[in-house]
């Protein structure tokens, strides 16, 4: 199940309620709305369910006082501000009635209520006001994370529960797409823990509040009558067949059996006839049991931070430097003023979900960084010039999805294959290219068939893609640094062989006291050296970093991160069955699980294709563990063990329909009678705070398929080696 269908379906179906009744609809949002509304749907979509114009809240707009307008805002004082201001003119409004719908949850923002409620005009015109809970960027069809500007030493350096509860509400509003009510598991760390009993205590508390409202409805609305009785009999049963859809909304749909009794003193009837296919409509009854939360924390793995990773995806993120990270628009101090001048620039795969005619094409060609998951190509138009594109990377793009996690060298050989294949099943392109094979002249002369111009297209970013990321490699010598990364992380070196601490400590002396390589990668290789083994003292690591010739701020990076003490509380040093060390011996991590690790390692060189490609994250093992049911319980706990026998026994909750017009929207109603087996996979969700890197999620789609689960994986951040060597850059400054 992907979770961007599941998402698209919320917001359809409050759009589709809403356009049902107004004929003409515009939608309004904000910057962050907007960007979790792009990950979504195209303009298409929208256009095609009613929506007549999608524009930025901070745009200059017409007024159009005949349309009724759909808000569609986060849960920002600023937005709500720009909202009334609409309506500052009574006899000038700028639409008919309008609709709010909150990406999160307000309650507790009393500033946005009274604003709202003290307004009586905009009272007035209020038709529906509610948060459909969607404050995450679903990124790909199992990948979240959040927008934020929280580092990732900002989660170490001391535990904020503020930030906790904030992540929790997000963490809560992904469960509630996704419908599961799981069973919570986290790493035994002090920031893992206390988050994860955040997040408990939060969906614990929805548990009961939607209990008792639901309990509430079902009695003034259910047409059943009860008859008490003094005496409780056998003959009077009830069987559980209690269906449970959780969009962390806990409400009931019952489906009864033998008689309709229940057994609490009480006989029920029901004047309803239940038909047998009602489970059809919700298909998680069977499966709710095994749903899994897993919390982790960065500390899990800090390898995979640094090490190079060679699948096409991984490397584009890493040699091209593609940004992760949107940017930060509004200007609380600004509230008041005029619109911004500098809109947002969208021109990725031409989803231009808002009217961008006043922004300046000059800033547009000034702006210094691209937005995230953009890349700026050149491809050869018609007229055999130079043309500035600029793509999005995203599973739109077939191309990208299909080869996105295969290996930078095998995509290599499969464009060029292609593109060969393409050009020469068509004759007038032969002629033109005279049976040259080169990618680049056929792409040319492809050029001029109008008809494929969009493949085509597409064919000149993956092919500027993957010769861009070969000449990077080229040039800074990467392979070289790779080879050593692989036997530091692994302790085996490409055939198989373990190494020991001298042997790996002079390999990385070579590559740092060269001038072959630059200061980042230096860097990133001294960092995975601290990484991976024990017991190096201050003195040493001072001398090694010295060697390195490594600038101020490098060296401030290095001591930043090591402060925070992650690579002394992953998981490989939490093995059952520790190997007695001497305690002042450098050894390597993997020397302390027993070389179980090393002994796959072993295996893993002597039949991977690629030796660059033998080091695998962690998160790998702890899938097939948690698979398993072999996950160690004292290092991954259970955050409530009353909590998982409830979950096991089926004490959930039940479905009821929702109110659309006010409220919180947990949950919708499933349309889909026959759900397939594809829906009704065990889902395994794995949050990690401190964020999320490409090998990981490279292997959270290997894994769900070879294990046939429905694995989601999210964190706070999106993390590559730049990212991080930003934020640090940024905490230096700070």
């Amino acid at each position: 199940m992907s979770l961007k269908e599941v998402c698209q379906e919320r917001i359809f179906n409050v759009i589709n309620k809403i356009t049902e009744k107004s004929r003409y609809v515009i939608m309004i949002v904000d910057h962050n709305s907007y960007r979790i509304l792009s990950l979504l749907c195209k303009n298409e979509q929208l256009l095609e369910r009613g929506v007549s114009l999608i524009e930025l809240i901070d745009s200059e707009r017409n007024n159009l006082e005949d349309f009724d307008c759909i808000y569609f805002l986060s849960s920002e004082i600023q937005s709500v501000h720009m909202m009334i201001k609409d309506f500052k003119d009574e006899k000038h409004a700028k639409y008919k009635n309008i609709h709010i719908l909150f990406t999160s949850n307000i309650s507790k923002d009393n500033k946005i209520l009274d604003l709202i409620a003290t307004n009586n005009f905009i009272l007035k015109r209020i038709k529906s006001c509610a948060c459909i809970n969607l404050n995450f960027l679903a990124y790909e069809s199992r990948i979240f994370y959040f927008q934020n500007s929280i580092n990732l030493y900002n989660y170490f350096l001391s535990i904020n529960n503020d930030i906790l509860s904030h992540i929790s509400s997000m963490l809560l509003s992904v469960c509630s797409c996704l419908k599961i009510y799981p069973s919570i598991r986290y790493q035994n760390s002090e920031l893992c823990r206390s988050f994860s009993h955040i997040f408990y205590n939060s969906i614990k508390n929805l548990h009961t509040i939607y209990n008792d409202k639901n309990k509430t409805t079902n009695e003034n609305n259910n047409k059943n009558t009860y008859t008490n009785k003094n005496t409780y009999t056998n003959k009077n049963t009830y069987t559980n067949n209690n269906t449970y859809t959780n969009n962390n909304t806990y409400t009931n749909k019952n489906t009864y059996t033998n008689k309709n009794t229940y057994t609490n003193n009480n006989t029920y009837t029901s004047s309803d006839n239940q038909s047998d296919d009602c489970n059809d409509k919700y298909p998680y009854n069977n499966n709710i049991n095994d749903d899994t939360l897993l919390i982790l924390d960065r500390s899990i793995d800090t390898s995979i931070l640094f090490i190079h990773d060679y699948s096409y995806q991984s490397l584009c993120y890493d040699l091209l430097n593609v940004n992760t990270i949107y940017e930060t628009n509004f200007d609380p101090t600004k509230i008041n003023e005029e619109p911004y001048e500098d809109k947002y620039n969208n021109k990725c795969n031409d989803n231009n979900y808002y009217d961008d005619k006043n922004i300046d094409m000059e800033k547009k060609k000034k702006k210094k960084k691209t937005d995230a998951h953009t890349v700026i190509f050149e491809i050869t138009n018609n007229d055999q010039k130079k043309e500035e594109k600029e793509a999005l990377l995203s599973e739109e793009d077939h191309l990208w999805s299909s080869y996105r996690h295969y290996h930078i060298q095998d995509v290599n050989e499969i464009i060029k294959n292609e593109i060969s294949a393409f050009t020469e099943k068509n004759a007038v392109v032969k002629i033109q290219k005279k049976n040259v094979l080169n990618p680049t002249e056929a792409l040319d002369a492809l050029r001029s068939l109008p008809q494929y111009e969009t493949l085509i297209e597409q064919y000149w970013l993956h092919y500027y893609l993957c010769n861009n990321c070969f000449k990077l490699l080229q040039d800074k010598n990467i392979v070289d640094i790779g080879l050593v990364e692989q036997d530091i992380c692994c302790n085996v070196d490409k055939y198989g062989k373990e190494l020991n601490h001298q042997k790996n400590l002079t390999s990385v002396n070579t590559i740092i006291t060269s001038d072959d390589y630059d200061q980042e990668e230096k860097t990133r290789l001294l960092l995975l050296y601290f990484m991976n083994y024990i017991n190096i003292n201050d003195n040493d690591k001072m001398k090694i970093i010295e060697s390195a010739q490594l600038n101020l701020s490098m060296k401030k990076i290095i001591d930043q991160f090591l402060k925070l003490n992650l690579h002394n509380s992953g998981y490989y040093l939490a093995s059952e069955e520790p190997i007695q060390l001497s305690s002042n011996k450098i050894h390597h991590v993997l020397e302390n699980s027993n070389k179980k690790k090393i002994k796959h390692y072993k295996n893993v060189a002597k039949n991977s294709k690629y030796e660059l490609s033998r080091h695998e994250p962690i998160i790998k093992d702890i899938i097939i563990d948690l698979f398993n049911d072999t996950l160690d319980k004292n290092y991954f706990p259970h955050v409530d063990h009353a909590h998982q026998q409830d979950i096991k026994t089926g004490h959930t909750p039940h479905e009821n329909k929702q109110n659309v017009s006010r409220g919180t929207i947990w949950d919708f109603k499933t349309e889909n009678k026959n759900q397939t087996k594809k829906d009704k996979k065990r889902k395994i969700l794995i949050f990690i705070i401190g964020g999320i890197t490409y090998p990981e999620i490279k292997q959270i789609y290997e894994m769900s398929n070879e294990l046939d689960l429905d694995i989601y994986l999210g964190g706070t951040n999106l993390l590559t080696s730049k990212v991080i060597f930003d934020q640090f850059k940024q905490f230096d400054a700070s």
